[in-house]
């Protein structure tokens, strides 16, 4: 990795020292302050009003997430929006990263999964006002960049589970809240903000405005919200890819002559190789991102008597994601391998005579809409006993399949080169052709190959939830609580794709296109950095024109191309029900003279699911000679699986206030997550380009995961609006699904066979530690200093092994060490706030192209807002994303073997605010 990208040991050492430094003078800081700190605490005892105590902004928000954790019994972290609609980030994701134990995956440049104490996306369970949100993706895993951060009012973390707390998982459930109008401050209260945001790379500005509204009457017995934001964003990323992987190849595969068909050829100067890994194409390409997306959210509340409370909430996001990817493809299945170097096994350097290099435009569209409705009726027909209802549905589309478009286009007899010794993350690379200069970009020679008009999966998620709860404060110190819940949930994918035989327009390239068609991207790839040995440009082209060309040349040859088709093997249908009912008490007593509070639940669940669709298996595979395999397939049969199974569910919390402002932890529990809803579908997906020749499945056969887990800590609330808090847990988990990947051959091509699997079990353990702290002793004007932080560590020592690469890899999504330093400043109107968040490397897929592990390398990046209050109703704002232009490094196996670079640049925006 380039040096930059790299946090070594001593950065990280300085970085940890200065933290421990702050944190030291903060508890002097303290010890000074601390008879002026109680005073204001006697006094509000004594009869002041809360208005004399209140504090708006980024301590607001810190101090409101303090106390909901010093008040839970659970093992709970939490954000709130600092003010009416206004979290401090892109979306909710990457404000959760700021707590203890809380990471995030990025996807260029913005946070879009969540992982909680080492377990990734499919282990955590995200809900909405306590309801499970319906998600776009294949599987249950919810996407956070479809949800904006406008339209939200925090999150809770719950680490440790509560019987009636709803989500099954083994890593945290994320209960979102968004705004309810009579647990406002104000009757009345109106914010709106406009501004622009300018991406680097894109070159563009883009618009961004929100509003939020919330009214209640004096009684609060009516209150109403509503919330509401606009998106227009276009970005670009410049990303240099191994498109299909990196391949073990021998000079004695038939990839070099298959069965007296001439593909690729060895030259007589390169002696003869056995199980050497090699890139299998080389993919430099710009990848353009247009994003626009609105979102609303609004709650009515009625209390038309004291013992009865209605309410009702509605929330609806739309977004629209189109990604035009433009680049190249350094296909090495045609040509003469004339020169090779090999190095432990690896081929740092080859080249080729008389081979092609493809160009591609792949176009996308994802159109999501999410929404989620809900209504809760609470009766209270005395002080001590109350009776919830709760019904809600929640649905997630995605759309966009018919409008995609993948075409390429070829440039034949061309002489190719790579070069991975300089150990840049980004290969040297070239190609040049004898019959024209600057290859690359001259629109002469080029063409027709293939396309692809179509494919992809549409999908459907609805989500049904009926609840009902009653709880009895049974005596003073003992309440009890029972409920049940009813959930049903059905997931659509729906495929399409091009019938096999029909995907190559013109596989031999005996057509040249016209130079009109072609001009070059003008966009200097990297900027210009990456190496001199690299080309930095290339053409770009109206894909639809060139379908028309082709379509015509189709018609002059008698041949025809059709879009892709509905494809049963590609699609399913999972239907789920869960029926859930648990018993729940909580019980307050002395231990000596410290306050002790337990709780302790049993939960049943019971899950019942089918899963639905067609199978097919490749009956033939051999290679054409020109680039491409050709496959025939077997019928389509239908198949259809149930699945039921049931688990009791035990959980214990205990809270221990040692002293007023020390509190112990102890929670104990069995948990478990369903499996992600894309390992169970039976759709199955074969991919057949030299070189990336695999079939993956699904196993609707899978068993949950199921872990005992415990945990203890400690919390320290030193000063009103600070925290030091320490946790350490053990999760021992009975079985993971993991991924089995065998070769088949078939014919003379061999296809990786990928399929989920119930694998053996591991145990997880670490530590986290969150420190906050608002500077309130420090003189003016340091006293409008703060900082928040956080640091986790986690191990585990799943060790599953890989039989493709020939290693052994741990869990999906963990990272051991990350970590969290935000700083602020706020006074005299002025918000000001630095935050730097760090995450070690880890395992993003166990198997991925061509069945090898892939890994997302150490990630560091830098964020700053400013802020200035002009009037108390009128704000002016700026903010910076990734200030160190970190880039984003996956990489297969090892470090020096990469999968994808990508450069995503630095992103500013600025406007103005309004508060009435």
């Amino acid at each position: 990795m380039f040096k930059e990208e790299r946090l070594h040991g001593a950065a990280k050492s300085a970085l940890f020292l200065s933290a421990v430094s702050v944190l030291a003078l903060a508890n002097a800081a303290h010890a000074q302050e601390a008879p002026a700190a109680a005073a204001p605490q006697a006094s509000f005892e004594d009869g002041a009003t809360p208005e004399d105590i209140i504090v708006t902004g980024m301590r607001a928000s810190q101090k409101a997430a303090i106390d909901i954790k010093r008040d839970s019994i659970a093992v709970v972290d939490s954000i709130v929006a600092e003010d009416l609609g206004k979290l401090p980030d892109q979306n909710v994701a990457e404000s959760l990263q700021r707590i203890a134990g809380v990471t995030i995956e990025r996807n260029r440049g913005e946070g879009r999964y969540i992982t909680v104490r080492g377990f990734g996306p499919k282990f955590n369970a995200v809900t909405v006002n306590g309801r499970t949100l319906a998600t776009d993706n294949n599987g249950r895993e919810f996407s956070f960049d479809v949800l904006p951060s406008e339209i939200i009012g925090g999150a809770d973390v719950y680490k440790s589970p509560q019987a009636n707390i709803n989500g099954a998982s083994i890593g945290a459930t994320v209960d979102v809240k968004t705004l309810r109008a009579i647990d406002q401050k104000e009757q009345f209260a109106f914010s709106a903000s406009g501004g622009q945001m300018w991406a680097e790379l894109a070159d563009k500005f883009n618009p961004e405005a929100s509003g939020v509204a919330s009214w209640r009457n004096a009684d609060k017995t009516i209150g109403i919200s509503l919330a509401g934001v606009y998106t227009k964003r276009d970005t670009r990323n410049d990303e240099f890819t191994i498109g299909a992987g990196h391949v073990y190849r021998s000079s004695t595969d038939s990839y070099y002559n298959a069965g007296g068909v001439p593909r690729a050829r060895i030259g007589p100067n390169v002696a003869p190789f056995s199980r050497v890994s090699m890139p299998s194409n080389l993919s430099p390409f710009f990848f353009e991102r247009s994003l626009e997306r609105y979102g609303f959210s609004g709650s009515l509340q009625f209390r038309p008597t004291d013992t009865l409370s209605l309410s009702f909430d509605g929330l609806y996001s739309k977004a629209d994601f189109t990604e035009q990817q433009t680049g190249l493809a350094y296909d090495f299945s045609g040509g003469t391998l004339v020169e090779q170097v090999v190095e432990g096994g690896e081929a740092v350097y080859q080249r080729y005579q008389g081979g092609f290099v493809d160009q591609i435009l792949q176009y996308d569209r994802r159109k999501v809409t999410t929404s989620q409705f809900g209504a809760n009726a609470e009766w209270k027909p005395t002080d001590t006993l109350r009776f919830s209802v709760d019904v809600s549905r929640s649905k997630a589309e995605r759309r966009g399949k018919e409008d995609n478009l993948f075409t390429t286009i070829r440039r034949k007899n061309t002489d190719l080169w790579f070069d991975r010794r300089s150990g840049n993350p980004i290969y040297d690379y070239g190609f040049t052709n004898p019959n024209y200069p600057n290859a690359a970009t001259s629109p002469q020679g080029i063409t027709a190959h293939y396309y692809i008009w179509g494919g992809g999966t549409d999908v459907d998620d609805k989500i049904g939830e009926y609840r009902f709860d009653t709880d009895w404060q049974a005596t003073s110190n003992l309440k009890l609580f029972a409920g049940g819940m009813i959930a049903n949930r059905k997931k659509i994918l729906t495929g399409d794709e091009m019938p096999f035989g029909e995907q190559c327009a013109y596989c031999g390239s005996d057509r040249v296109l016209p130079s009109a068609l072609f001009r070059p991207t003008n966009r200097n790839f990297f900027q210009g950095a990456g190496g001199s040995n690299i080309l930095h440009d290339w053409v770009i082209y109206d894909p639809a024109r060139l379908v028309g060309v082709i379509d015509q040349f189709a018609a002059e040859d008698g041949k025809a191309f059709n879009p892709a088709v509905f494809s049963p093997s590609a699609s399913s249908v999972i239907d789920e029900k869960v029926r859930i009912g648990y018993v729940m008490a909580n019980f307050q007593t002395d231990l000596g003279s410290m306050p002790l509070t337990i709780n302790a639940g049993l939960r049943y669940e019971n899950t019942d699911y089918t899963s639905s669709g067609a199978s097919r298996t490749v009956l033939s595979a051999k290679p054409n000679g020109q680039g491409q395999n050709l496959i025939v397939v077997s019928p389509i049969v239908p198949v259809s699986f149930r699945g039921k199974y049931h688990d009791w569910l035990p959980s214990l919390n205990i809270k221990l206030e040692v002293a007023r402002d020390v509190i112990l932890r102890v929670a104990a529990s069995k948990v478990m997550t369903r499996p992600t809803l894309t390992d169970l579908s039976p759709r199955q997906s074969i991919q057949t380009n030299p070189g990336n020749e695999t079939i993956s499945r699904g196993n609707p056969d899978l068993k949950p995961f199921r872990a005992k887990q415990v945990e203890a800590g400690a919390e320290w609330y030193f000063s009103d609006s600070s925290l030091l808090s320490f946790a350490a847990f053990y999760k021992k988990i009975d079985s993971f699904v993991t991924l089995v990947t065998t070769p088949q051959l078939v014919d003379e091509v061999t296809f990786q066979v990928t399929v989920p699997g119930n694998g053996k079990g591991a145990t997880v353990k670490g530590f986290e530690v969150g420190y906050r702290q608002a500077f309130t002793g420090l003189p003016s004007p340091l006293d409008g200093l703060g900082v928040q932080t956080s640091f986790n560590y986690t191990k585990s020592d799943a060790k599953y092994e890989n039989t493709v690469a020939n290693v052994s890899y741990g869990l999906e999504g963990l990272s051991k060490t990350s970590y969290s330093l935000v700083g602020y400043y706020e006074k005299y109107g002025v918000q000001a706030r630095l935050a730097y968040t760090w995450r070690d490397n880890f395992l993003q897929v166990a198997s991925g192209r061509n069945g090898e592990p892939e890994y997302f390398a150490a990630y560091g990046q830098l964020d700053a807002g400013l802020s200035y209050e002009v009037t108390p109703q009128f704000t002016v704002f700026a903010d910076a994303i990734n200030l160190n232009d970190a880039k984003e490094f996956i990489y297969s196996v090892t470090e020096n073997r990469t999968k994808e670079y990508r450069k995503t640049g630095r992103r500013f925006s600025g406007g103005v605010r309004v508060r009435f």
